[in-house]
């Protein structure tokens, strides 16, 4: 928490415990002008009122969305939002996917023209610093905690304040039962380094996804001394999750050390008796599809609201069932939220963004510059 953030804490303590305040609801009641107050000084905006923001939004009337969802999953998140909004007019969506697509947005916003066009906008992991310059400044963590959104508060860039990611996906060690033996199966990441496990005896995506997000738990200096010892245990090194998984559930391999745990999952759906998974600790966590309002929006107060939907109940059931498992772990009520309860995670997001493709490049070359093995 900031400086600011514990001085409106503090005093809102001493208000509650002078007038004999016994809960917490009392205990952090706020003065919404102070909070503004505040918010400004840091040069956000904080709108104090939802009702505001849904009179606002009303008048509105539209909404320009770019999203990173597949367009299946987003179909179902719009049906479910313009069902509670019915006065918001969907003008224009895109379901925006591969990262050729995201530079090209980039330059876009860059040009002027994209700027023009939509009002909520993606904001794809490995660009993610170009986008902040052109995005609306509100205060999404102050509105958060003080009700005016109602959005879980972990979900925003405590840096930056006025992005929200709404998903999340783990990573996760898939194995066949009856080719890996109890005693093998992970529990934790160093589990990996057994001498049992030397020799060609799981396989490794040469993409490092899931070793990078062991960095916030770990620190670089870790992450990379394991990275060699992994290459070390001379694994099948391969790339492509689904194809690999496949394979391990058909008998031709007996483990994926690191892969996705939604894709494993999904799989275990189709084959429950040829593939396990198990959330090895720390469980590596990758923030997902972070969006903001764009500064040049039209329906700003629309897209506040699309935000908010972002983290309802309603568009976190479609990211666990139809994505699928990509909820955030933040999301009260989520699929994931529950897979992680408990364990000790790793959350690779927001500033980590800004170090991820420099990171993995370490981890690559920890590993001895792998080549693909598997046809």
């Amino acid at each position: 928490m900031n400086v600011s953030g514990l001085s409106v804490l503090a005093l809102s303590l001493i208000v509650g415990l002078l007038s004999g305040a016994r809960n917490l609801s009392a205990m952090t009641a706020v003065d919404p002008q102070k909070a503004k107050e505040q918010s400004g000084s840091k040069g956000y905006m904080f709108i104090a009122s939802h009702d505001e923001i849904v009179a606002r939004a009303k008048k509105e009337g539209q909404i320009r969305i770019v999203s990173g969802l597949e367009p299946r999953t987003l179909k179902g998140i719009v049906d479910s939002f313009a069902k509670k909004y019915p006065f918001i007019q969907i003008k224009r969506l895109q379901s925006q996917e591969g990262l050729d697509t995201a530079l090209r947005f980039i330059l876009e916003l860059k040009a002027g023209s994209a700027a023009k066009d939509w009002d909520a906008i993606y904001l794809t992991g490995n660009y993610y610093r170009n986008y902040i310059p052109y995005l609306a400044k509100y205060d999404l963590i102050t509105m958060a905690e003080k009700g005016s959104l109602q959005i879980p508060a972990q979900m925003v860039d405590p840096d930056n304040r006025n992005i929200v990611a709404a998903g999340s996906a783990l990573d996760a060690a898939a194995y066949n039962p009856e080719l890996l033996r109890p005693g093998l199966v992970p529990k934790v990441w160093e589990d990996l380094l057994k001498p049992e496990l030397k020799g060609k005896k799981f396989v490794m995506d040469v993409a490092p996804a899931a070793i990078f997000a062991l960095a916030p738990a770990w620190g670089l200096e870790k992450v990379l001394d394991f990275a060699r010892k992994i290459g070390e245990q001379k694994p099948i090194w391969a790339r492509g999750h689904t194809r690999i998984l496949t394979s391990i559930a058909a008998g031709e391999y007996a483990m994926h050390g690191a892969t996705n745990y939604h894709s494993a999952m999904r799989l275990k759906q189709k084959n429950p008796a040829n593939l396990d998974v198990a959330l090895l600790e720390p469980v590596p966590t990758r923030l997902h599809e972070a969006q903001g309002v764009l500064g040049t929006a039209t329906n700003p107060y629309a897209a506040l609201l699309w935000l908010e939907h972002m983290a309802s109940a309603d568009a976190q059931k479609h990211l666990d069932e139809v994505e699928p498992l990509k909820s955030s772990i933040y999301a009260p009520g989520s699929y994931l939220k529950k897979a992680v309860q408990g364990k000790k995670v790793s959350v690779a997001a927001w500033k980590w963004f800004y170090q991820r493709e420099d990171i993995e490049k370490q981890i690559a070359s920890a590993y001895g510059f792998p080549a693909a093995e598997v046809k």
